[in-house]
C-alpha cells in the first residue's frame, strides 16, 4: 500500500532472461491483517433503546386486547347476575353489592387503559426523540415495570371477579333450591341451604376484604405499588420447608429404619423451626441432621400425592387469562431501587440478574466489602510465586478507561465506595472468599410456594471489580458503547443478563450447552462441577493476572470471565428441578461481522471439522447451523471426557449456533491450513508483535496454574481487515483424569503419528506457541526495522 517506484509493488508477473535461459516470477499482493483483542465491553445503548421500543409496542397491543377481554367478561358476568332476578325490586342486597363492584371494576378498566396508553406513548416519544446520551436507564426498565404493574392490577381485578363469581354461584344454588321447594315442605330448610348460605357469605366477605385492601391504593396510577398478596401478608412468612439443594453429607442414616418422605419432611420442618428461632433467619434454611432414610416407596408416594394435588386444581371460570403478563414471575419482590427483573426458569441468566439486583445480595455484598481485606503482595500471584516475573509488558499501552469507568461505578447497594483505579485494584487482589448465596421464592396470590431459586455468586467482590475494569467504555470519541445517565457498570451488566436465549449446542460427549445475552455482550457457558472447583481454586491467580493486564499493561488475548455462578431451581407446579454451574464471559465477536471462524489448538490429529461432524452426525447435514460467540463457537465438552477432538466426536458443537453475520461453522487446525494453502496468515508487524507477546504471557500463566486443553478462537472480519482473537476454555487442569486420558490415547499411537492434544501443560504450552508462529507471519512495511 506504500507508494514506491519499484515495479514489484504493482506487477504480478516479472520475466528475467540471461542468454538462452528465461525465468518468470509471479507475485501476489498481500493485505496483512490487524489484530483485534476485546479490552472493554460496555453497554450498547442503541440496542436497548430499540428493544425498549419493541417491548413497549408489544405491551401496548397486548394490554389493549386484555382490557377488551375484561370489558367483555365483566358485561357477561353482569348479564348472568341480572338474569337471576327479573326486576330490581326482587333483587337481594347481596346482588346489588356484586353489580356495584362489577361496575366499579369496569370503570377502573377504562381509566387504566387510558392512563397506560398515555404513559407508553410518552415514554416511547422520549426513547425516539432524545439523544442516546440523554436517555435515562429508567426508560430501559420501564417496560418490565409496566408489565408487572399490569399483572398486579389485573390480578386484583381477577380476585374481585372470582369473589363475585363465588357469590353469584351461591345465589344461583339458593334460587334453584327455592324454586324446587315443595309447598308442603315450605317450612323446612331445604337440603344444603346452610352450605349455600355459607358459600354466599364467604364470597361477600372476600369482596369486602378486597375492597378494604385496595381502598387505600389508587390502582389506576401506574406509579402505585400494589400489594403482592392481597390480604394474606402473614402467609408469605410461613414458608413450607423443603430440602431442595441442601447438603446432607454429614447426615447420620439408619439403614434399618424406613420412614415415609412426608414424615421425614415434617421432622425436618420442626427441626428447622426450632433453629430458626435462634438464628432469626426466614430465608436461609439450615442443614439438619437426618435421622432416617427416605425409602424409594416413600419418595414415590410423595411424588404421586403432589402430582394428583396439582392435577386436581380447577380453573376459575370467572377470571380472565392474563396472557403474556403472567410471564417472568412478576410476583417476585422488586430489587434495589424498585428495579424489576423478569425470571424465566430455563434462562439461568435471568436468575443471576435478579439475584444481583436484589436487596439480600446488596446486604451480603456490603458485609464482604466492609470486611478487612487481605491482599496479595504486589506483583506476586497467589499460588504462582515469582515465576510471573517472566511475563512481558512490552510496548503496549494501558487499556484506555473512560471517565465513566470509575465515576459512575457503584456497589449494588448504591453506596459511594472507592471509585479510583487503586481501589478497584485493591478489591481485585483481595484473597478473602466472598461467595454470596441468595435464596428466593415465588408465591401465588394465596401465598403458596410455586418455585424456589438458589443462586450462588462466587468471588462476588472480586468479580465486581473485574467488571468495573473491563466493562467500561474505552473513552474513544468513536466508541458507540456508553452508559446512560444514572446507570453504573454493574447495572449495565444486570441489564444485559436480564434477557438471553439458548440453542441446541452439541457439546461433545459431555453435552455442554451455551446461552448468549440478547444484546450479544456475554456468553453463558455451562461448566461441570470439576471445572467449577478447579477455577475457584485458581481464582486468586486469575484475578492477579487480570490486575496486571488492566493496571500494568500486560498484553493478553484471554477471553475474560466476568462471573461464575451456581443456579438451582425447583418448580413445585411442574415438579421440575435443575442445578447448573455457569461462567459468564465476554463475547469477543460482539458487534463484529465474522465471515470465518477457526478454533486452533496447535495439533493436527483429527483436527478437521468435516471429519468430526461426519463422525458425530453420521453423515447428516451438520453445516446448517451458524457460529455464535467467543466461547460457544468452540462448544467443546466441559466434563472429564470429550476434551480431545480426535477422539471426542463433535467437540466443536458450540459452533452450531445462530448468528446471521457469521460463518456457517467453526473450522479447526487442519481446515485453517487448507484455507491458507499451507502458508501463514499475514499480519502487520506491530499486530504480530503484540499477538506474539500476548500468546507467550497467556500460555505461561496457564502453564503455571497447570491448565491445558485451551485453544484460541480466530474470527476473520473482512470488512475491517481484522483478526478477532481470544483464548477460550481455560478451566481444565491437568488432573489424574487428564493423565489417564493422555496415557489411554497414547497407547494405540503408531510411530510417526501426531501426538494427542492432551499432554503435560509445559509441553502443551510449547506446542501451542510454536503452532501460532507457524500459523501467522509478519509482513514488513517500510517502517519495519531489519
Amino acid at each position: 500500500q506504500h507508494k514506491c517506484s519499484c515495479s514489484v509493488q504493482t506487477e504480478t508477473n516479472l520475466f528475467f532472461g540471461c542468454g538462452r535461459l528465461a525465468a518468470r516470477f509471479t507475485y501476489e499482493r498481500l493485505k496483512p491483517f490487524n489484530v483485534f483483542v476485546r479490552k472493554c465491553l460496555p453497554l450498547d445503548i442503541s440496542y436497548h433503546r430499540v428493544d425498549a421500543l419493541r417491548q413497549l409496542d408489544t405491551i401496548s397491543k397486548a394490554s389493549s386486547s386484555l382490557f377488551v377481554k375484561f370489558d367483555e367478561h365483566i358485561n357477561k358476568v353482569s348479564r348472568e347476575a341480572m338474569a337471576l332476578f327479573g326486576n330490581t325490586t326482587s333483587r337481594p342486597e347481596h346482588m346489588d353489592t356484586v353489580l356495584s363492584e362489577l361496575q366499579k371494576i369496569a370503570s377502573e378498566v377504562d381509566n387504566a387503559a387510558k392512563t397506560l396508553q398515555e404513559k407508553i406513548a410518552s415514554v416511547s416519544d422520549k426513547c425516539t426523540n432524545e439523544e442516546e446520551l440523554v436517555i435515562s436507564d429508567a426508560l430501559f426498565r420501564f417496560p418490565w415495570f409496566a408489565r408487572r404493574y399490569l399483572y398486579m392490577l389485573t390480578s386484583a381485578w381477577n380476585e374481585k371477579l372470582s369473589a363475585a363469581g363465588q357469590a353469584i354461584v351461591a345465589m344461583k344454588k339458593i334460587s334453584s333450591s327455592a324454586s324446587n321447594r315443595n309447598d308442603s315442605m315450605s317450612s323446612n330448610v331445604p337440603l344444603g341451604a346452610s352450605d349455600q348460605n355459607d358459600e354466599l357469605h364467604e364470597g361477600m366477605r372476600r369482596l369486602r376484604q378486597l375492597r378494604e385492601v385496595y381502598s387505600s391504593y389508587n390502582i389506576t396510577d401506574i406509579t402505585t405499588v400494589i400489594p403482592t398478596i392481597p390480604g394474606t401478608g402473614n402467609q408469605k412468612a410461613q414458608i413450607e420447608y423443603d430440602d431442595d439443594f441442601d447438603d446432607h453429607d454429614a447426615a447420620v442414616v439408619d439403614l434399618n429404619e424406613t420412614v415415609d418422605a412426608d414424615v421425614l419432611a415434617s421432622r425436618r420442618r420442626l427441626q428447622s423451626e426450632e433453629k430458626s428461632k435462634t438464628k432469626g433467619s426466614a430465608e436461609t434454611i439450615p442443614n439438619t441432621s437426618v435421622t432416617a432414610k427416605v425409602t424409594p416407596g416413600g419418595a414415590v408416594k410423595s411424588a404421586i400425592t403432589r402430582f394428583f394435588n396439582r392435577g386436581g386444581h380447577e380453573s376459575d371460570p370467572y377470571i380472565v387469562d392474563l396472557g403474556i403478563f403472567n410471564e417472568g414471575r412478576p410476583r417476585l419482590e422488586p430489587g434495589v431501587n424498585g428495579i424489576i427483573i423478569p425470571v424465566v426458569d430455563e434462562q439461568f441468566s435471568t436468575s443471576i440478574a435478579y439475584s444481583l439486583s436484589s436487596k439480600e445480595y446488596a446486604r451480603q455484598f456490603d458485609e464482604f466489602s466492609k470486611a478487612e481485606p487481605t491482599t496479595s503482595e504486589p506483583g506476586t500471584t497467589p499460588g504462582v510465586s515469582a515465576e510471573h516475573g517472566a511475563l512481558s509488558t512490552g510496548q503496549q499501552d494501558l487499556p484506555p478507561t473512560g471517565r465513566n469507568a470509575f465515576k459512575d461505578s457503584k456497589t449494588p447497594s448504591g453506596s459511594s465506595s472507592i471509585r479510583d483505579k487503586e481501589g478497584i485494584e485493591r478489591r481485585i487482589l483481595v484473597r478473602n472468599k466472598s461467595h454470596v448465596k441468595h435464596t428466593f421464592r415465588d408465591f401465588d396470590e394465596k401465598g403458596n410456594n410455586l418455585c424456589k431459586f438458589v443462586v450462588t455468586t462466587y468471588w462476588a467482590t472480586q468479580f465486581h471489580a473485574v467488571r468495573e475494569a473491563f466493562l467500561t467504555p474505552s473513552g474513544s470519541k468513536n466508541d458507540s458503547f456508553v452508559y446512560p445517565p444514572g446507570m453504573s457498570v454493574e447495572q449495565g451488566y444486570v441489564q444485559s443478563l436480564s434477557a438471553s436465549y439458548s440453542w441446541a449446542a452439541s457439546g461433545g460427549k459431555s453435552g455442554a450447552s451455551f446461552a448468549r445475552t440478547a444484546d450479544d455482550r456475554f456468553v453463558i457457558k455451562h461448566i461441570s462441577k470439576t471445572e467449577l472447583q478447579m477455577f475457584l481454586e485458581c481464582a486468586p491467580a486469575y484475578f492477579e493476572y487480570l490486575s496486571k493486564v488492566f493496571f500494568h499493561g500486560l498484553p493478553t488475548v484471554l477471553c475474560k470471565v466476568v462471573g461464575v455462578y451456581t443456579i438451582s431451581f425447583h418448580n413445585r407446579v411442574t415438579g421440575k428441578r435443575s442445578m447448573e454451574q455457569v461462567a459468564v464471559m465476554q463475547n469477543i465477536f460482539c458487534k463484529k461481522k465474522i465471515t470465518k471462524t477457526f478454533d486452533l489448538k496447535g495439533s493436527l490429529r483429527g483436527r478437521f471439522a468435516a471429519l468430526i461432524q461426519n463422525a458425530k452426525y453420521s453423515g447428516s447435514n451438520a453445516g446448517s447451523s451458524r457460529v455464535s460467540d467467543a466461547a460457544s463457537a468452540k462448544g467443546k465438552g466441559t466434563g472429564e471426557k470429550g476434551s480431545e477432538n480426535e477422539d471426542s466426536a463433535g467437540t466443536t458443537g458450540g459452533e452450531d449456533t445462530e448468528k446471521p453475520v457469521r460463518s456457517g461453522r467453526t473450522l479447526l487446525d487442519g481446515d485453517f491450513l487448507e484455507f491458507t494453502a499451507g502458508r501463514p496468515m499475514p499480519m502487520n508487524d506491530r499486530a504480530k508483535a503484540v499477538f506474539h507477546m500476548s500468546i507467550l504471557n497467556d500460555t505461561l500463566f496457564l502453564s503455571i496454574i497447570n491448565v491445558l486443553d485451551y485453544s484460541i478462537l480466530v474470527g476473520i472480519d473482512e470488512e475491517n481487515n481484522e483478526l478477532v482473537v481470544g483464548i477460550i476454555d481455560f478451566m481444565r487442569q491437568y488432573d489424574i483424569l487428564k493423565q489417564m486420558e493422555r496415557v489411554g490415547k497414547s497407547l494405540p499411537m503408531v510411530v510417526g503419528s501426531e501426538a494427542p492434544t492432551i499432554i503435560q501443560p509445559p509441553l502443551y504450552k510449547a506446542r501451542f506457541t510454536n503452532a501460532m508462529e507457524r500459523y501467522f507471519m509478519t509482513v514488513p512495511s517500510k517502517w519495519t526495522t531489519i
